[in-house]
């Protein structure tokens, strides 16, 4: 199967990386304190075009659908992250040794979310298997 987002992605970070060398030709930023842009639009660019439509949701029957979807969501979150870390140790708006805390939010916020979406995929796939389906055994082998 084709991927969806392999130009746009391609192209953003193109796009991203371009407007980074002008500005540092011009003398408006130097590339060297903007470079983790390029992590955050990756990260960006992740979130917001799925590799495929068919991965979009939970289909019934397709559990390694939605556990691709969280892996993509969660790495295109941790990428934004680490490249707003990075960004601002970068720019002097934040050292490393005062933010290391926030990995432990960001670990406690990814147990909690991941806890929370696998909740909703049994309960979505529950839904969906057929609650209403009669099977052989339950109705004594007999169809009448």
């Amino acid at each position: 199967m084709r991927d969806d987002r392999s130009g746009v992605g391609t192209g953003v970070v193109l796009i991203t990386v371009g407007l980074l060398f002008m500005a540092d030709r011009q003398g408006y930023a130097s590339f060297s304190r903007l470079w983790p842009m390029i992590l955050i639009v990756l990260g960006a660019v992740t979130l917001l075009f799925p590799k495929s439509s068919c991965d979009v949701g939970v289909v019934a029957g397709r559990r390694g659908s939605a556990r691709r979807e969280r892996s993509r969501v969660s790495g295109g979150l941790w990428m934004l992250f680490v490249g707003v870390l990075l960004l601002a140790n970068q720019n002097h708006w934040m050292a490393f040794s005062q933010s290391w805390p926030l990995f432990i939010v960001a670990g406690g916020l990814a147990l909690i979310f991941g806890g929370l979406s696998q909740r909703a995929q049994v309960s979505s796939a529950h839904d969906t298997t057929g609650t209403n389906s009669h099977t052989d055994a339950e109705s004594g082998g007999q169809w009448r």
